[in-house]
């Protein structure tokens, strides 16, 4: 360890003063900080150009299945609350099994997480699920 000696007050103080160098790090540390590019949550969606390129819905083919997103992020399916995303997805597959022309509406709460949205939104593309709608106003008939 170097030891200086004492500093008298004739002679001054011989370190440097690092309080300029100090605020151009936190500068260019602030600057670095907002440029930084966040990764952005993503899902590649295939939108139609025109609406005659829409596909038709199945109207008249009965009751439409409906999923439930709380603000919590607790998953609803037909009514019926799942644990968790994973027993979601099964029961969801079991019901396109067993019938693929029904319909699917996707209620969900407007603080309800976004990563939970995109996921079920990847199932939906991977299931090859064609007719879902999005909700846009609260059902007053379910709880």
């Amino acid at each position: 360890m170097i030891r200086l000696p004492a500093a008298s007050n004739s002679q001054g103080n011989l370190l440097p003063d690092l309080t300029p160098l100090l605020d151009v790090i936190f500068i260019v540390l602030v600057f670095f900080l907002l440029t930084a590019q966040t990764p952005l949550l993503e899902l590649p969606l295939q939108l139609p150009q025109s609406r005659e390129a829409l596909p038709t819905a199945n109207a008249g083919s009965g009751e439409r299945m409906q999923i439930q997103l709380s603000a919590e992020g607790a998953w609803r399916f037909n009514g019926v609350q799942h644990a968790d995303f994973n027993r979601l997805r099964t029961e969801l597959t079991a019901a396109f099994v067993a019938d693929n022309t029904v319909g699917l509406d996707l209620a969900l709460d407007r603080q309800a997480p976004l990563s939970a949205f995109l996921d079920l939104m990847a199932l939906l593309q991977q299931q090859g699920i064609q007719d879902s709608r999005i909700l846009l106003e609260a059902n007053h008939e379910t709880p």
